[in-house]
């Protein structure tokens, strides 16, 4: 499915999701590329955003995937597509690398901007929480943010998407309270910025400004 724009994305999906407006939900965007089609959902359900953040590791063994991501906790998430053995297998040779890329990526995340500063996340207490990405092709975003929120008891943890992979259809159905989309693409995918007509000319710092002052953007 295509879109005129991201902001449009975000309009069309927050009528299939008015049972959260007004309930101080908060939406969990799960990519930053998603910010702008996040910020239009959130302005229309009057709900609160939190950004994902993480640092991928790349995979040793096979350098076409990521190994797993370091939180901004220094947690070590493993990617959903790799098995806990096939995890240990790679580890027993590549141990030493697997640990200094860990290294680095907590020290990345350091380095960046935190793109929830005032958020407590304890807000995601007996809260609805929606885990948003405009384009989702993997289950990696999902697994990391599931790390988060497991320390937290939610009300509803569900999916909200645009376009998705079947593969993420699955992830959303299996450990969520269920995925709410407006399309599961079946072929393999183009990069994000093509199912959308207008691009997003807005910089990552302005989204984020944007993201955390929401409540300003309530229609």
């Amino acid at each position: 499915m295509f879109y005129p724009s991201r902001q449009a994305l975000g309009d069309q999906l927050a009528t299939r999701l008015t049972q959260y407006k007004d309930n101080e939900s908060i939406i969990f965007c799960l990519k930053k590329s998603s910010l702008l089609s996040c910020i239009e959902l959130a302005a229309n359900l009057h709900a609160y955003i939190y950004v994902l953040q993480y640092a991928e590791i790349a995979d040793p063994f096979d350098i076409t995937r990521n190994l797993g991501a370091i939180t901004p906790k220094g947690e070590f998430v493993l990617n959903p597509d790799i098995s806990q053995s096939e995890y240990e297998y790679i580890s027993s040779d590549f141990m030493s690398i697997i640990e200094e890329r860990k290294r680095e990526a907590f020290s990345e995340i350091n380095g960046e901007r935190d793109p929830n500063p005032q958020f407590d996340l304890a807000a995601f207490n007996n809260r609805n929480v929606l885990l948003f990405a405009d384009i989702l092709q993997t289950s990696f975003q999902i697994q990391v943010a599931l790390n988060i929120l497991k320390a937290y008891t939610p009300t509803v943890i569900t999916g909200a998407a645009g376009n998705i992979s079947s593969a993420v259809s699955d992830k959303f159905l299996i450990d969520t309270d269920g995925c709410t989309y407006m399309d599961v693409l079946q072929n393999n995918f183009f990069d994000d910025s093509h199912y959308f007509d207008q691009p997003d000319n807005y910089s990552e710092d302005d989204k984020i400004n944007m993201a955390n002052n929401i409540s300003l953007y309530w229609a």
